[in-house]
């Protein structure tokens, strides 16, 4: 999973969830739309997992932004969110399958002493019965998130520096 030392990504962007539970792949999905547009920018990284995983952290600890793309089970206004994420460790026990973006976040302070400008989001899912594809629903709110994932990169000038690097971008997964 390590990426090489040049070029470090500034950064990165982690999409999870499971595609064979319906609206739970939106971050898969997300991550899929996002490919083409990232391989031009070479400040970002594309990780696709069924969950985050503490084994991320080695790879993303010099990241100066983070963004976290999900499925969410709540009722979300207009179907998509933004949430800045805050650093946390209370309630996570090591070895737990429920990693979420706040302990994840929180680890990578305590472990590197990195603090990284961190947002999750989350796009509201309708069905997260057994079988692959989106709802009608979530898969517009994801095409959504994509798209505004693209927008927050050229204002922050994340894309705007890697268009000099043409087709350096990264992706993982």
């Amino acid at each position: 999973m390590s990426v090489p030392e040049t070029a470090a990504p500034t950064c990165w962007i982690i999409a999870f969830g499971n595609p064979q539970r319906g609206d739970d792949g939106v971050g898969p999905y997300v991550a899929g739309r996002l490919r083409d547009a990232i391989r031009q920018m070479s400040g970002v990284a594309l990780y696709t997992l069924p969950q985050l995983d503490i084994a991320l952290l080695e790879d993303i600890h010099g990241a100066d932004y983070l963004i976290f793309v999900d499925a969410s089970a709540e009722a979300i206004d207009n179907g998509l969110r933004w949430s800045p994420v805050t650093p946390e460790l209370n309630g996570w026990a090591m070895g737990s399958h429920q990693l979420t973006p706040t302990v994840f976040l929180g680890l990578l302070h305590l472990l590197y002493q990195s603090h990284p400008t961190a947002w999750v989001v989350s796009v509201q899912g309708r069905s997260f019965d057994l079988g692959e594809g989106l709802s009608a629903e979530a898969r517009r709110d994801a095409e959504r998130a994509a798209a505004q994932i693209v927008d927050w990169l050229y204002i922050q000038g994340i894309a705007l520096d890697g268009q000099k690097n043409r087709g350096k971008g990264r992706h993982h997964g």
